[in-house]
This record gives C-alpha cells, structure tokens and sequence, in this order.
C-alpha cells in the first residue's frame, strides 16, 4: 500500500475585515491560533467568537463557516494536507487553548519573528504539538457529552475504524467486527448521531481518499481503484460519481 507523504505548513495568519470563508466539505487539517483581533466560527452546531487565546480547529471533510467583523485578526497556524491520519479528519471546533498550546503558540511567533538555526524544522515540530495538544482539548470537552449520552462514544469509535481502513476493502461488519457491540447496535448508534449509515460513511471516506490521490499524486484512476479495495475500476467510478457527482477524471482535471 503506497501513501503519498502529507504536508505541513505553518506561520503567520491574518485575515482583514469583513473577510468571509464557508466550505461544506474541509479539504485538510489546520489549526488557527488566534493572537489579536476577532474570529467568528459557526456550524451546525452553533456559532462562537474566538478572541486572543482561542484556537479553531478546523478538521478534514467538515463544514463551518469563518468570518470577521470590523476588524480582522492575527495569530499562528498550522496545517496538514494529505495526511491520513483519522485523527485529523472529522468535526471542527472552537475553543480555548489550553495553556500549553498557548506556550507553543508563543513559541513559534517568536521564532518566526526571529528564525535561529534550523527553523523550519523547529516551527513544523511547534505546530505539530501545538496541533495535537488542541485535539486533546476538544476531546477531554466532548468527554462529558459522551458519557451522558453513549451514542456519541460509541459513533465515534465506529468513525475512527471506518476512517483507519478505508484502503482494506472491508465490509464495515468485518471493520466493526472487534468492538465489544453487535453491527446492529454500532450501527443504531451512529446513524443517531451521524445521520448516516456506516456503509454508506465509509464509501464518502473512501471517496475522499481517492479524491486527495487524485489531487496529489499521479496514480492512474485504476491505480486507486484497486488501492481503495474497489472491484473494479468501474464500480469505483460508479461510486466515486454518486458522492462527488462527477467521474475520477472530471474531478482530476478540474483541480488546478
């Protein structure tokens, strides 16, 4: 199984007033800290107001939407694109850093405001724990949500092996197999809090996958059929067109 290598970026970030983004469908992993000025957030879920000391977390295949007021705002961030990692895809949030990614946070504004030896590796390291300590936090903050309301674990527990194997072929039964519930009780759990089924979930998660193959590598559309443990290259098309709503080729050649 070949993985094309993610990359990271990071540095300063800035956005004026009145600046205005939505997406239906994140097409990577980024941390925005926040230093000065506003970041509005909003998605299903609600909206919040992210002023210094205040992170978004924006996950791979989320929806939200980011805007500022009359003034914009400055701080750090950090992306990944391509990274397969199921960690780093799901829901966004907005929250409070915690104290050690506000350190990191810190840390990395100070050297690119004045970069020693080897800086581009330190900031990546930053920003990688910066990254991670704020995915712990959003996590520790849906803990008591999860367990009023068991659902949510067990929908994430699904989500996380759904997303792990998408290169295996599995049916999610065989994916699902090794948690200590039956398939119809995952299942129940999930569709509540996900609105849709483990099938079809992990076909939109394999699809994702070949979309960012397509983008970022050269592989052949039968190449990532076969990959992704399609059948056939036809029957990957076939489903490759009922999530995305175009062909393999027709999203590769729409791509810049």
């Amino acid at each position: 199984m070949r993985q094309q290598q993610p990359h990271i970026s990071f540095g300063r970030k800035a956005q004026p007033p009145c600046y205005r983004f939505a997406t239906r469908d994140y097409e990577h992993f980024q941390v925005i800290f926040v230093r000065t000025g506003v970041l509005n957030y909003s998605d299903a879920r609600g909206r919040a107001v992210l002023g210094p000391g205040s992170v978004a977390l924006l996950r791979e295949g989320s929806a939200f939407e980011l805007w500022t007021d009359a003034d914009g705002y400055q701080g750090v961030y950090f992306a990944a694109v391509g990274d397969p990692n199921p960690h780093l895809r799901g829901d966004s949030y907005a929250l409070k850093a915690p104290a050690d990614a506000r350190t990191l946070a810190g840390c990395m504004e100070r050297e690119i405001a004045a970069p020693g030896p080897e800086a581009q590796a330190l900031l990546g390291h930053l920003g990688w724990a910066m990254a991670w300590l704020v995915l712990r936090a959003a996590t520790s903050r849906l803990a008591p949500k999860a367990a009023a309301d068991p659902s949510l674990a067990w929908a994430e527990s699904v989500r996380q092996a759904l997303d792990a194997t998408v290169y295996t072929g599995q049916h999610p039964r065989e994916v699902l197999a090794g948690l200590p519930l039956s398939y119809r009780q995952l299942a129940r759990h999930f569709e509540k809090t996900r609105k849709i089924t483990p099938k079809r979930y992990q076909m939109q998660a394999r699809v994702e996958e070949a979309r960012r193959l397509l983008r970022f590598t050269r592989r052949s559309v039968t190449e990532i059929a076969y990959e992704l443990g399609f059948s056939s290259s036809q029957h990957f098309a076939t489903q490759f067109r009922s999530v995305a709503g175009m062909s393999p080729l027709a999203f590769r050649r729409s791509r810049p």
